[in-house]
């Protein structure tokens, strides 16, 4: 029997390198704002990058957008909003949705971790030429698009 279909190789999965690169990622983040002093987890990052993109959206929306169960995102939106970097109002037409929007405390603080964010970023392309990235980068969204 003639199998066309390749050997499965960890070393060659798509989805095991974006996953250790992910992480990999993440973990640099998180230790990159606790060594300059903000108490902000790389998962708290996420909420808080798409309400500096997206502010003014519902809450559940990043569940969605973050492939995040609802209990998840609330309890991330709550720690961020005890630090005083969102607020949640009730929604226009249904006050049990919550609209999160960024405190001026937030808008500060964001600008400041953008920066250290984006040296992570920096220093994890650094030697790939950008026309490589963004191949990379269209690879990663149209597998994203096949799954969704």
């Amino acid at each position: 029997m003639n199998n066309k279909t390749p050997a499965y190789s960890l070393d060659n999965s798509l989805g095991h390198l974006t996953t250790q690169l992910s992480r990999v990622i993440l973990r640099r983040i998180s230790q990159e704002l606790a060594s300059q002093g903000y108490a902000i987890s790389a998962e708290q990052w996420s909420i808080l990058i798409h309400v500096w993109t997206y502010n003014g959206q519902p809450q559940y929306v990043f569940s969605e957008t973050l492939n995040k169960d609802k209990t998840t995102v609330a309890r991330l939106v709550a720690n961020i909003e005890e630090q005083g970097l969102i607020t949640r109002i009730p929604g226009s037409t249904d006050a049990r949705e919550k609209i999160v929007c960024l405190t001026e405390k937030g808008r500060v603080v964001m600008g400041k971790i953008i920066e250290i964010v984006q040296k992570v970023l920096t220093t994890a392309t650094d030697g790939i030429a950008e026309a490589e990235l963004e191949i990379c980068r269209e690879v990663l969204r149209k597998a994203h698009r096949n799954l969704v």
